[in-house]
């Protein structure tokens, strides 16, 4: 026990190494609590944290890794471990997986999204009513993406053809052609910052509500 807590103390210190000044004494602080809280818990505790950070790193690599299967990973994983370890290693995957599910703002966001929903059907790929809902999820992910940018082009649209004559006036007053970009106008981002909020709300409850009925299945 007192070599896992030597290992995670340098690891700790590792990491917060370039720290200077008070911050170094801060973290150092940090870190002593939690190896102290270490050599305080069981063995029980210490096997089951074990587990936990090997389920975190399972679905880092499946996060990070194109061709990586967290489903049989996990599955293999778990093969020999009691349901009461299995259902905490479980829940460390979702809420994992669950935290990279958020409003897609650009198509990347939508990816990590679906990656994170993969996942999970991966490790649920036997219980119908999850996989369901897995695809519930990303159906949403997916409106939400397009309706917001279904909007957005119709919002610059209509700037658009509003600024035309101020473009041609300005022009004409110049002697060259002037061009305004009405994506950076404020009355454009005030009208579009409004618009927005009002979708990440209505979007938004509905994912929380959907990633909650997520949460409660598993507990």
């Amino acid at each position: 026990m007192l070599t896992f807590i030597y290992e995670k103390f340098f690891e700790f210190r590792r990491e917060e190494k370039e720290i200077m000044g008070d911050e170094i004494k801060s973290t150092l602080e940090i870190v002593m609590e939690k190896v102290e809280k270490l050599g305080k818990a069981s063995k029980d505790e210490l096997e089951k944290l074990k587990l936990k950070e090997e389920a975190q790193r399972l679905v880092g690599k499946f996060l990070t890794e194109e061709d990586f299967n967290l489903g049989a990973a996990i599955e293999d994983f778990l093969k020999d471990k009691s349901p009461e370890v299995q259902k905490e290693v479980f829940k460390v995957v979702v809420s994992m997986l669950l935290k990279n599910i958020v409003l897609p703002y650009t198509k990347y966001q939508l990816e990590d999204g679906k990656k994170a929903i993969e996942g999970l059907s991966q490790v649920f790929k036997k219980a119908p009513e999850i996989l369901r809902l897995c695809e519930e999820i990303k159906k949403l992910l997916e409106t939400y993406h397009q309706h917001k940018e279904t909007i957005y082009q119709q919002l610059v649209e209509r700037f658009n053809a509003g600024i035309e004559a101020l473009e041609q006036a300005i022009s004409n007053q110049m002697g060259t052609e002037v061009k305004i970009n009405v994506e950076e106008h404020p009355q454009f981002k005030e009208e579009w910052g409004k618009i927005k909020e009002q979708l990440d709300r209505e979007y938004g409850k509905q994912l929380e509500y959907l990633k909650n009925l997520f949460e409660k299945i598993i507990a």
